[in-house]
């Protein structure tokens, strides 16, 4: 079913209601997102009103209701007939702590996935979120044992999961495996920003100045607008005002 065409509340009175609709407004046109889901809870729908209505708070900017509202619906009590089977809560819980961590809340962000663990503990994003919520905290062995344990029966680690773990290990000063993990994170996604920051930073503290640069050039022409950008920038500045760098 086409999403309605226009803005706002005409548009969203333009169609019953229908789940994918609504997630389809919230990328094209997320204020009419919000009028569309509201009128539905007004009518009487469930939970997939509020979930679609938070993801349009999250599009316009309201990211302390959106995460609110996420996080209580992760924790529906189970059961209900007309409630997110134990799927939709961990994807909930999971997309609940992403905005926490949005909004630097990392503790918050934690705990919403180590809740959503416990609907599904074998979601990998879960265990991306709770890892980066960790390191946020400088809780970094918790961070590294998490991955580490998660990897032994992962069946398709991802190559941000392996950048992650790369960085806990470096950051705990296992310089060894942490280049072992960055460079399968790169085997799996060659151009992951992510990765290839965190390659340089190795390459820098084992001496390699030149692939350091390297690495952190290619994150600036990969993704010129990004936090990893950023962090490749200030490396690169601190690089440039050392005299002893090659």
């Amino acid at each position: 079913m086409a999403a309605p065409r226009g803005h706002g509340a005409a548009a969203s009175k333009a169609l019953p209601w229908s789940v994918p609709a609504c997630m389809k407004m919230v990328g094209e046109d997320p204020s009419g997102a919000l009028d569309y889901a509201q009128d539905a809870l007004h009518a009487g729908v469930g939970w997939q009103a509020r979930h679609c209505r938070a993801l349009a708070q999250l599009e316009t900017g309201d990211e302390e209701s959106a995460a609110t509202d996420l996080e209580s619906l992760a924790r529906l009590p189970a059961g209900r007939a007309d409630g997110p089977t134990a799927l939709d809560q961990a994807m909930l819980a999971r997309e609940a702590a992403d905005a926490w961590l949005a909004l630097g809340q990392a503790a918050r962000a934690q705990n919403c996935a180590e809740y959503g663990l416990t609907r599904q503990k074998q979601d990998q994003g879960l265990v991306i979120v709770l890892a980066r919520a960790l390191l946020a905290q400088n809780q970094i062995a918790h961070a590294r044992d998490v991955l580490a344990g998660f990897f032994v029966d992962a069946p398709q680690p991802t190559s941000q999961g392996y950048v992650l773990l790369a960085t806990a290990e470096r950051r705990m000063g296992q310089v060894g495996p942490a280049l072992e993990h960055v460079s399968k994170a790169l085997a799996l996604d060659p151009l992951n920003p992510e990765a290839l920051l965190e390659h340089g930073i190795i390459s820098e503290q084992q001496g390699h100045a030149a692939k350091a640069r390297q690495d952190w050039q290619q994150v600036l022409e990969l993704a010129p607008d990004s936090h990893e950008a950023d962090l490749a920038r200030q490396d690169l500045a601190v690089m440039a005002a050392d005299p002893d760098a090659p």
